[in-house]
């Protein structure tokens, strides 16, 4: 049997796009000829799956993973092209097997979360070998990971339908947060609200300056087609910017379940009745389809 070398792997690699322990059982397969080694992986679909790398991904599931103690939480988006393979069940096993994947390993970005084993290869290598079977492009578009302190916790909300997924930490003066089923009841609440009404920031103060300022040249823009007085425009861009605070702030935002309180008031009714502060400390949303 000819020895495969780690160059000729790699050369393969490029030519054909497919993952590296493919590649190597092709060559093995091959006897060490990268022609034939090329054709074997034509023939399994797999050199195809690569040139579907690059097509665009609308579709897909969104999955999250929660430590028992509610104290690490990873999400993540798998994408697909279409609707129907983000049903398929080996797309949603392939989803839910990944954010348990980053649960249990410190990963920061989709890049990493690629180079992982899963199932006696690495993730690339599963997706690549998936794309081949199912035949349109598959990858992880967003994941993320918090960890909360010992008076913190995490607690993660999936819409019906696995389009819209929130994971938020909460933290707490109570040494036993972890435990309290109303603090859990309002992470609950709060990550639902998330969901639904699609807050940019916590707080008007975490807002980014880009963002405040491309909203003013917006409302700018939008109050002289209008044909405002001069004058009055800055005023009307205040308020607008106000508004705008109002509805994108999640502190600043009506609780869905009842107009007349704002998260903020409906986070100090829960900490008055437990008696100790509670802080929302970061939230992520994610949404098929949506950058």
């Amino acid at each position: 049997m000819a020895e495969i070398s780690a160059k000729t792997v790699m050369q393969l690699r490029q030519m054909t796009g497919a993952g590296m322990m493919d590649c190597k059982k092709a060559l093995v397969q091959a006897d060490g000829d990268i022609d034939a080694a090329v054709e074997i992986l034509r023939k399994s679909g797999i050199a195809k799956a690569a040139k579907k790398i690059d097509r665009e991904s609308k579709e897909g599931r969104i999955e999250a993973a929660i430590s028992p103690d509610r104290k690490t939480g990873a999400m993540i988006m798998l994408s697909s092209e279409t609707d129907f393979v983000a049903k398929n069940e080996e797309f949603i096993e392939l989803a839910k097997k990944l954010a348990e994947l980053a649960l249990q390993n410190p990963v920061n970005s989709t890049d990493e979360l690629m180079t992982l084993n899963v199932d006696d290869s690495t993730v690339g290598d599963t997706i690549t070998e998936l794309i081949a079977k199912i035949g349109e492009n598959i990858k992880p578009k967003k994941i993320t990971r918090f960890t909360a302190e010992d008076n913190g916790i995490i607690y993660n909300y999936i819409h019906p339908g696995n389009k819209i997924g929130v994971m938020v930490e909460i933290e707490s003066d109570s040494p036993d947060v972890s435990q309290n089923e109303k603090v859990i009841e309002l992470a609950k609440e709060i990550s639902m609200q998330i969901a639904f009404s699609k807050p940019v920031a916590i707080s008007s103060d975490e807002v980014p300056k880009d963002v405040i300022e491309k909203e003013k040249k917006l409302y700018e823009e939008q109050a002289k087609e209008q044909g405002k007085p001069e004058k009055a425009i800055e005023k009307i861009v205040e308020g607008r910017l106000r508004k705008f605070l109002e509805e994108s702030c999640l502190l600043n935002q009506e609780y869905i379940r009842d107009g007349d309180l704002t998260i903020e008031q409906l986070i100090k009714k829960v900490a008055d009745e437990i008696s100790a502060d509670i802080r929302i400390k970061n939230f992520a949303r994610f949404e098929v389809g949506v950058s």
